[in-house]
């Protein structure tokens, strides 16, 4: 069934932002000659992390660290970042950017930072030949602070979604970013990248947001599609949605992997169908730890909570790149007629 665009666009981005947190600042490098970006989120003190890793093509750096048996507790970062493999390299300017400022674990002498990262396929977008360096990393790092940008930047920079009828009827993706204030201090915030096979539906009230594209304006249902009209499968969608859930609430390791995993859950709510054959879904998880415990499932409604408004406006907030168009060029076209 096809879905008609409503007026998305004129809608409002959700409120806050993951820096809403304490602790917690975002910097971006953005590439939009190259369709390419990557996005570092540094924790002023070293955070209590925890990841959950779903689908199965992920691409991602020093994830078994934070399995709940390992040793290291806390990290000093997450990067973000396009360029599928390649992109891991920009962790290494992250590292090097915190090595210098004496941020890391201290073995002996040396300052060790702990950057966990994740990557999706952004390659082919504009280019395969240009994706994020340890450079890049460094520089969104310098580039770090409570305020930042979303949409088509950083790690958001290449992203697309709904891609079931190829690229010429896939819709920009991108990177956005919410939170959930509680009356009692405690905050979660959510800072997703957004580049999905499946479309993406608003759960509140079931309207697809962004769908394979018809002439007409209209989107269409993926999962329907998947399930009734398989298409040819096509090596330009490679997938992958990654972000971070931090909250100010004391966690411990454990704690973090299950928030992380509301993080997946929300993903589900939001990104249909997901956890496909070629996605990598990531998810990470920080505790700064600055106030006392909160019960575990109260948490874990605030990260669905804002997991699935920081999707939404990932794609709101997004701009056409790459002959993609967005949702806001799209409804903007329709009015015209």
């Amino acid at each position: 069934m096809a879905v008609t665009l409503k007026a998305v666009g004129t809608i409002g981005l959700a409120p806050g932002r993951i820096t809403d947190v304490p602790g917690i600042i975002v910097g971006h490098c953005t590439r939009a000659d190259a369709g390419t970006g990557c996005t570092a989120i540094l924790c002023e003190s070293p955070a209590i992390a925890g990841a959950d890793v779903r689908g199965a093509a992920p691409g991602s750096r020093e994830t078994e660290l934070l399995n709940p048996l390992a040793a290291i507790q806390h990290v000093n970062g997450v990067m973000l970042s396009g360029g599928s493999a390649f992109g891991l390299e920009a962790a290494t300017g992250a590292v090097r950017f915190l090595e210098e400022r004496g941020a890391g674990l201290k073995v002996g002498r040396a300052v060790i930072p702990i950057v966990p990262s994740a990557i999706i396929f952004d390659l082919n977008l504009v280019t395969h030949k240009v994706r994020p360096t340890a450079d890049d990393g460094y520089q969104a790092c310098q580039a770090a602070a409570a305020d930042f940008a979303q949409g088509s930047v950083g790690a958001g920079t290449g992203a697309t979604v709904a891609k079931l009828r190829g690229k010429e009827r896939a819709v920009k993706g991108g990177l956005g970013t919410s939170s959930v204030r509680m009356a009692d201090g405690v905050v979660v915030g959510a800072l997703m990248v957004v580049n999905a096979v499946g479309g993406v539906v608003d759960p509140a009230n079931g309207e697809i947001v962004a769908g394979p594209r018809r002439p007409d304006g209209s989107f269409e249902d993926s999962v329907r599609l998947l399930i009734e009209e398989p298409p040819r499968l096509r090596t330009w969608e490679f997938n992958t949605v990654i972000g971070v859930v931090a909250t100010n609430a004391t966690l411990d390791r454990r704690g973090a992997t299950r928030l992380a995993g509301a993080g997946q859950d929300a993903i589900a709510l939001a990104v249909r169908p997901v956890h496909m054959s070629g996605d990598g879904d990531t998810v990470f998880a920080l505790s700064t730890c600055a106030i006392g415990e909160v019960h575990e499932d109260r948490l874990r409604a605030a990260a669905t909570e804002a997991v699935v408004r920081a999707i939404l406006n990932g794609v709101r907030a997004a701009t056409g790149l790459g002959s993609v168009p967005s949702v806001s060029e799209l409804l903007a076209k329709k009015e015209r007629r």
